[in-house]
């Protein structure tokens, strides 16, 4: 009896291992600040977050849909169990919005074989599948994140995707970028042309308040994503480190640090069009004290 129950557990150990071996696996993606993929619609700046890629039916992905009230009927597609799913941060400049939000479109298009045919992302749900190309969504700020999912076939690795102008795709992209599966990680390629950096590179001196009474002064160089620089505020004769990186919109977040390499605090703004004035919040390194920056710019480019 004993052998018996030795070799059954022996028999659910090995049929354990070898679901787990064959098991499908979630695979992730997150990008670091700047999104290495940027585009614009209208006024609407969008930004790539992360990519995923699983299973449709498999919990971590339906975790990343929402029910959405929908006159259609969702459903699966047996010739493409999987799913794409790229996380994107859109944004309106200036003003809030009207109460009742806005609804638009990232205009961003799966291209599916050589002939051009495409496809507009889609929703998921526990019930499967919804197209819906209005996948932006603003409620309550000017700032939203959303998943767009995209079916696929298990054996496809490479995704060709563009986002344009208008709902009708013509003419060039804003946005061409290719998402490829390799040896069981996700990565970006080709991706241009992509959003036009509002600033060129410079090195500019800033001065400004922080909070309501502390005052100011920075040397900024910006070179590419990357900016560096000291900071001095008036009548404590210390220099600070600035060290940061820059979107290609203007939005920036900036490390303050004292002596170099310790963390003071971390300024997050954006650098105004004309390249001439920063503002956002100065937070401590645990996000406290949370006090608004403004700086304007005090010299040319050289």
């Amino acid at each position: 009896m004993s052998r018996i129950i030795s070799l059954a557990i022996v028999f659910l150990s090995f049929l354990t291992a070898a679901r787990a071996a064959v098991a499908p696996k979630i695979l992730e993606k997150k990008f670091p600040f700047p999104s290495p993929v940027q585009w614009k619609v209208n006024n609407v700046e969008i930004s790539l977050i992360a990519v995923v890629w699983g299973p449709a039916d498999a919990p971590e992905m339906l975790a990343k849909g929402h029910e959405e009230p929908s006159r259609e009927k969702p459903a699966f597609f047996p010739d493409r169990p999987y799913a794409l799913a790229l996380e994107l941060e859109a944004r309106i400049p200036g003003p809030p919005l009207p109460s009742q939000g806005l609804s638009t479109t990232s205009r961003l298009v799966l291209v599916k074989d050589v002939s051009g045919n495409m496809e507009v992302p889609m929703e998921l749900m526990p019930s499967g599948f919804l197209r819906n190309p209005f996948d932006i969504r603003f409620k309550h700020s000017t700032v939203t994140r959303f998943w767009d999912f995209f079916p696929a076939a298990s054996a496809r690795n490479e995704f060709l995707f563009q986002a344009f102008d208008r709902g009708t795709p013509a003419g060039n992209p804003n946005i061409s970028f290719r998402v490829l599966r390799r040896n069981n990680e996700l990565m970006i390629v080709n991706a241009m042309p992509g959003a036009e950096s509002s600033c060129p590179e410079f090195s500019k001196s800033f001065s400004g308040t922080v909070g309501a009474h502390a005052r100011a002064s920075w040397q900024l160089t910006k070179r590419n994503t990357e900016l560096s620089g000291s900071e001095e505020y008036d009548g404590t004769g210390k220099t600070l480190v600035l060290v940061g990186r820059i979107d290609s919109f203007g939005n920036f977040s900036i490390q303050e640090q004292y002596p170099k390499h310790h963390l003071t605090g971390i300024f997050k703004g954006r650098l105004s069009r004309g390249c001439q004035a920063m503002t956002g919040y100065f937070s401590k390194p645990n996000g406290s004290r949370l006090l608004p920056f403004e700086f304007q710019a005090e010299t040319a480019n050289r």
